[in-house]
């Protein structure tokens, strides 16, 4: 036992002077006698005390030096030393990435558990004086709450945490944890993780600890899944690897858009991979494959268990052609995956405006755009003269025919890179001006390629006749027409349909006349967004849970339309590999097991004032009960 503040016992020579007041105290008896008369001259000249007599065994006085013992060690604070205790400034880093939901603790308890066990414990025996910082290190390190002993606050930060399915960013949480020790003098940093910290970590400043969790690191995952085309079919590749070193035994299931197809066993060596097909049925939108370990294998960790993919799962996008004829514009359909083409005439364009079919992209070819632009995005080659839209008060302003097409600019935009312009020709085209449209590709003469908005619709203009140039024949034309058509084709997802890590920010581009943008999460939950601006991609951010999600789209004329789908995997080696790291590496020292038994301090001064304060209750109750005896005998 040691004292925080050993010349509080100076304090201890109190006692001197409490004993010098018993030995100096009066001592009369009471004797019950007929009369005084007789002694009132014998006690004119005594005195019916005796000082400094020998000091007698007093009760009262044993309590009260007690009573002043106990005190006086409180204020000296004394304090013993004790395994998992924290005392100080103490910031803890606790894991909570994926790995840490392995299920390889005493009693088939996760890591992360665990834990949140061992914090609770040190939270309930933090000092008075002590603070605590908890912060995560997930995919994005949060500080829970900063520098506090309130262990109500801290138990309730504690309880928000739960493990996330991605990998750790330890660098950025290490920065947090070197900003919460600003402004202490000294402070101590606890890592409660199952290893897996990077070799290049910077020091903190101030002593690290590491409470390393963990016993095994036997886990089977599935590694890879996708489909290809095979032949008339598709067809299904499932890869497994035992990241453990011990054989392992399973069955690999496959369900197709929910329903269990087949079911395989499987033997995979410690260490080693392996490899499963299926051929897929027509029609197969979903797949889902399941590892379920058998036997006596051991399978820790049961989130890289599962994997999602998507079969053909484009949704198909509805064209209108309005055309007298456009070969190049109909093979270029035929050849995009997910469109549906339709062409009509101009003729036949207000019959078909008669019948409410909407489509998702109106083209219009060599032909006058309509007063009124349709509900879609438009694309238009060789504007004609003859609408509201194109008179010079309209928004689309046409003018006359230029020769002179030689390009002299091009603008630095994704959706005419990568492209050789010099080497496209182009017999003529025509002059064409928009206040609400960007020119991307200019001539000598005039604007050759025009994009923006108006009307809450994207546009896009090309005031040439295609059969009257080269580009259909260049290697740029499908090029240059999937950004275009990609930038105008409503609801087109900017990422691709599977997510290989749980937290990725998804961006949808959504349908111009959306007004609510819905997300079914594969625990059923929605999300929800309003759209204020069609333009403006949304970003869908809340992708932690691995599986399928599926994408709603609403407006006033119809409900929720499904138009589209996204899968997220789990796919990280690095957590997978759940074996535990036995230290790990801060700045140039190796933080080993060693130092993952936390010593601090239990301050007894609570304890003591308590003791105190029953001796002080207990000297009352005697000193109370005598002075009752002596009542009741004088009334006698």
């Amino acid at each position: 036992m040691s004292l925080l503040a050993p010349t509080a016992l100076l304090f201890g020579f109190l006692a001197v002077p409490i004993t010098l007041l018993y030995m100096l105290r009066l001592r009369r008896q009471e004797r019950v006698i007929s009369s005084t008369f007789l002694w009132r001259d014998l006690v004119l000249d005594r005195v019916a005390n005796a000082p400094w007599q020998k000091l007698k065994r007093n009760l009262l006085l044993i309590l009260q030096l007690l009573i002043l013992a106990a005190l006086v060690l409180a204020l000296a604070r004394p304090y013993i030393h004790a395994d998992g205790q924290f005392d100080g400034n103490v910031i803890v880093i606790l894991d909570s990435s994926a790995s840490m939901t392995a299920t390889d603790e005493d009693g088939g308890s996760s890591r992360f558990d665990e834990a949140v066990r061992k914090v609770n414990s040190a939270i309930d025996n933090l000092g008075g004086t002590d603070q605590m910082t908890l912060i995560t290190a997930g995919a994005v390190p949060k500080v829970l709450i900063s520098g506090t002993n309130d262990k109500s606050l801290l138990r309730g930060a504690l309880a928000t945490v739960t493990p996330e399915f991605s990998s750790a960013d330890w660098p950025s949480a290490f920065s947090l944890a070197a900003g919460s020790a600003q402004g202490f003098t000294e402070s101590e940093f606890v890592i409660i993780s199952d290893g897996g910290l990077p070799d290049t970590m910077p020091p903190l400043p101030g002593k690290v600890s590491f409470i390393p969790l963990g016993h095994s690191g036997e886990n089977i995952a599935i590694s890879a899944m996708g489909t290809r085309k095979s032949g008339d079919h598709q067809e299904l590749l499932v890869g497994l690897q035992n990241y453990g070193q011990s054989s392992g035994q399973g069955l690999v299931s496959v369900y197709l858009d929910g329903q269990l197809f087949d079911s395989r066993s499987i033997d995979i060596g410690g260490g080693t991979r392996n490899q499963l097909s299926w051929n897929l049925p027509p029609g197969t939108e979903v797949v889902e494959a399941r590892f379920e370990p058998t036997g006596e294998t051991e399978d820790f960790l049961a989130v890289d268990n599962k994997a999602w993919g998507l079969v053909d799962d484009q949704k198909t996008t509805n064209v209108l052609l309005v055309s007298d004829g456009n070969l190049f514009l109909e093979r270029l359909f035929t050849v995009l995956p997910g469109y549906e083409l339709t062409r009509v005439t101009e003729t036949d364009l207000n019959g078909l405006a008669e019948s409410d079919q909407i489509f998702d992209l109106y083209i219009f070819d060599g032909v006058p755009v309509p007063d009124s632009l349709p509900p879609g995005n438009v694309m238009i080659f060789d504007p004609q003269p003859g609408s509201e839209i194109t008179q010079q008060s309209g928004p689309l302003q046409i003018g006359d025919v230029f020769p002179e097409t030689t390009i002299v600019r091009v603008a630095d935009d994704p959706r005419v890179g990568d492209v050789d312009w010099s080497n496209i020709h182009i017999a003529q085209a025509r002059a064409v001006t928009s206040p609400a449209l960007e020119s991307l590709v200019e001539a000598e003469g005039g604007n050759l390629l025009l994009t923006g908005e108006f009307d809450g619709r994207k546009v896009a203009v090309f005031p040439f006749d295609l059969a009257k140039s080269d580009l259909p024949l260049q290697i740029a034309f499908p090029i240059v027409m999937a950004n275009i058509i990609g930038w105008l084709n409503p609801g087109y997802l900017s990422i691709s349909t599977e997510i290989d890590q749980p937290g990725e920010a998804v961006s949808i581009v959504p349908d111009p006349r959306t007004q609510t943008l819905s997300i079914r999460m594969p625990d059923g939950g929605i999300w929800e967004q309003v759209i204020t601006d069609a333009s403006a991609p949304v970003v869908f951010p809340n992708t932690d849970q691995p599986g399928i999600y599926t994408i709603f789209y609403r407006n006033n004329e119809e409900s929720d339309r499904s138009v589209g789908r996204f899968g997220v995997n789990f796919n990280s080696p690095n957590e997978s590999r759940i074996n535990p790291g036995a230290s790990i590496q801060i700045g140039q020292d190796e933080i080993g097991k060693d130092s993952s038994t936390i010593v601090g301090r239990v301050e007894l001064w609570p304890y003591l004032l308590f003791i105190g304060l029953i001796l002080i209750m207990l000297e009352w109750w005697i000193t109370y009960q005598s002075g009752a005896r002596r009542r009741v005998m004088k009334l006698q």
